[in-house]
């Protein structure tokens, strides 16, 4: 090499050491950011606390089977997107977001419980931190801590997050929105705005009762910055996006989807919210449980008047606010004649919930005893999600169990079969599980040699979720079915079902009253029975 090589247009001269630690200054600035995370206490408790929601949600996460509301949510999700989106106003009573979603993910993730549940057990998860962020920027970074805990620990959150359906998402998606809200209000500023307008309507678009925060998350913003045309933008497009969503609620509400809800009186769904939102739909020890979480509660409301400071109280009396106008608008569209309030629907309005309670136990003064009452909630919280794991008779009604006694054809030597489910709404659920079977709604007489009965058996429960074997369940089991030409083969217990096979030598014709006729415990439906050939 000449000696002009190391002058002006040459290449500089590198060492491997120089080299090695050029790469590792990026790499190590990397490590001591994220060693700098970890080691804030908040953050690794929210950390700590993400892992833990993650446990409680996916574990066990396959074992219950789908029941009725799943199963049609799992059945649509199997078609072309043509055909999903076209059944909705038919089969489903909320807006589209979720099953586009569900559709993709279906096809990543697989189709059993495992796989279609781990969309909403992942809503569930991220929750955790979101409930935290909303804690921090609405009352303290302690407050948010506490927030985090009691949405990782919920049992209803638990359990929505283990269903496949889209309530555990409108959880999420409305949280998201009043977070954009929050950041919104204080700084109306192009950006913070689009970021509130794209998730209300992504909120909007999982659920139409979304409505109970992001119409007063509108209203506010309006009264506070009226005067902003940025703002009356905002506002116009979230309310073209509700605007668009009404025509399928329409729709869908002329089907009678939900119609089982206004039938039931008003002030039992209205008793049932509170403990809901704090214990689930059935614990161990139930009223001792639900009693001491009462008592939380009213401590956490006492800390918050006596131990917090005026940021504090504001803040936790902002999501108060937000709790009761939803409410408010929810008896609205009662007496207006849209009665479909249920716990479940009310879900958006858990998180702000939680935010008023966590600003008493998460107050700066709230000391040992804010700790400590935030622990037994939380503590509540996992023995009633465990109780409820290990108890059939408080879980959704396994189909599974069903089908594998059925079988999925007649029993050889046997052309047709008749199967009844009592005191269920449907037949679908088994239909998942026992392959090729067809329905036959227009079912008057059929000539079969073998009948099924399947009943439900559970202890009935007075606060026990809506479609729970231990809210399902009839009077008590018929044992014996007059039906000329058949003789009970065998009766099985299948988890929270009774089988129970007759069986005929020759086929006989047997019709929809003789069927009614030998029924004592019930009244047969037309969606109760079933020709499988």
């Amino acid at each position: 090499m000449s000696p002009a090589a190391g002058r002006s247009g040459s290449l500089p001269r590198v060492s491997v050491g120089s080299l090695a630690r050029d790469v590792r200054r990026p790499v190590g600035r990397a490590v001591d950011a994220r060693a700098r995370v970890l080691e804030n206490p908040a953050v690794a408790a929210v950390v700590a606390l993400t892992v833990l929601a993650a446990i409680l949600r996916f574990y066990r996460l396959g074992h219950q089977g789908f029941w009725f509301d799943e199963a049609n949510t799992a059945a649509d999700v199997h078609l072309s997107p043509g055909a999903m989106l076209g059944l909705l106003p038919r089969n489903e009573t909320t807006p589209p977001l979720f099953y586009c979603i569900a559709w993709v993910w279906a096809r990543v993730f697989g189709f059993g419980e495992v796989g279609l549940r781990s969309l909403p057990a992942l809503a569930g998860v991220a929750t955790v931190p979101l409930a935290y962020a909303l804690g921090v920027k609405l009352i303290s970074r302690r407050a948010g801590v506490t927030a985090a805990a009691l949405t990782a620990c919920n049992p209803f959150l638990i359990w929505y997050s283990q269903e496949f359906r889209p309530y555990e998402l409108l959880v999420l998606l409305s949280g998201a929105s009043l977070l954009a809200f929050l950041y919104a209000k204080d700084d109306p500023t192009p950006g913070r705005l689009a970021a509130w307008v794209i998730v209300a309507g992504l909120a909007l678009a999982a659920h139409y009762y979304a409505l109970l925060v992001v119409v007063p998350e509108a209203l506010w913003l309006i009264a506070v910055h009226r005067r902003r045309r940025s703002v009356m933008i905002a506002f116009a497009i979230v309310g073209l996006c509700g605007l668009a969503l009404l025509p399928l609620a329409v729709s869908q509400n002329h089907t009678g989807n939900a119609s089982w809800i206004a039938p039931i009186p008003l002030g039992p769904r209205l008793d049932q919210i509170f403990p809901q939102f704090l214990i689930g739909f059935q614990a161990p020890a139930q009223e001792v449980l639900e009693r001491v979480a009462d008592v939380i509660v009213i401590i956490a409301l006492v800390l918050l008047a006596v131990r917090s400071d005026r940021l504090e109280r504001r803040g936790a009396l902002t999501a108060g606010a937000f709790v009761a106008s939803g409410l408010a608008i929810n008896l609205v569209l009662v007496a207006v004649g849209i009665d479909d309030l249920i716990t479940r629907n009310v879900l958006a309005l858990w998180l702000p919930a939680a935010l008023l309670v966590a600003g008493g136990l998460g107050a700066r003064r709230a000391g040992l005893v804010g700790i400590l009452a935030a622990v037994v909630l939380c503590a509540i919280g996992i023995v009633a999600t465990v109780g409820v794991a290990l108890d059939r008779n408080f879980q959704r009604p396994d189909w599974r169990a069903v089908a594998s006694v059925l079988g999925d054809r007649p029993a050889p030597g046997v052309d047709a079969r008749m199967i009844l489910v009592q005191h269920y709404r449907d037949l679908l659920p088994l239909s998942l599980y026992v392959h090729g079977l067809r329905f036959d709604r227009g079912i008057e007489a059929a000539r079969v040699s073998e009948f099924d009965v399947v009943s439900i058996r559970a202890p009935r429960v007075a606060l026990c979720w809506w479609g729970a074997a231990c809210n399902l369940t009839g009077s008590t089991m018929q044992r014996t079915y007059a039906i000329p030409g058949f003789h009970v083969l065998w009766r099985r217990r299948a988890l929270q079902f009774t089988v129970t096979r007759l069986v005929s030598p020759t086929p006989v014709l047997v019709t929809r009253r003789t069927v009614s006729r030998a029924l004592t415990t019930t009244t047969l439906r037309l969606d109760e029975l079933l020709v499988q050939r």
